[in-house]
């Protein structure tokens, strides 16, 4: 596991900068991106040395994050095609509806060894690392191919806890 640090009331992270000083960044993912603290200890004693006196909880919180995230499989299909899901005129997007692959799978289905995927505005969005989605990638091409034909394209976006 790896940490990043968080100064709560600036809503900004600590980075170090191209001299090796402490500096912000309102980006969590640079923040992830350049600095990883590999231990709770060390972040912590970089929270207390870049300001002294702050208190972890109060002043700045120490964020666990993974080197390998969770992604949702977002799907960037043409307006006109986009199927009537709740709420899609707000994932439509200069003509693209962005919409998100879904778990349909019954207990049924698991139970006879099948995934069956479906498209939502977010419910029950399938959630997979980049190797997972990797193992996946043709069935999941495969039910998008069905669905939308070759009018469809994949986004994988990070979730961060």
């Amino acid at each position: 596991m790896s940490y990043i640090i968080k100064l709560i009331s600036e809503n900004c992270y600590i980075i170090p900068d191209d001299d090796g000083w402490l500096t912000t960044t309102e980006s969590q993912q640079e923040a992830i991106d350049i600095r990883l603290f590999d231990d709770m200890e060390s972040a912590d004693e970089t929270a207390q040395s870049f300001s002294g006196g702050m208190t972890r909880g109060i002043d700045y919180i120490v964020q666990p994050v993974s080197k390998d995230p969770y992604h949702v499989v977002e799907i960037i299909i043409p307006e006109e095609i986009a199927p009537n899901l709740k709420d899609i005129n707000s994932f439509i997007k200069n003509g693209k509806a962005h919409i998100f692959l879904t778990n349909m799978t019954t207990a049924n289905d698991a139970m006879d060894g099948f995934t069956r995927y479906g498209v939502s505005t977010g419910t029950n969005a399938v959630l997979l690392k980049a190797v997972h989605y990797e193992a996946r990638k043709e069935e999941i091409s495969a039910y998008l191919d069905q669905r939308f034909g070759s009018q469809w394209e994949i986004k994988l976006v990070p979730v961060r806890v």
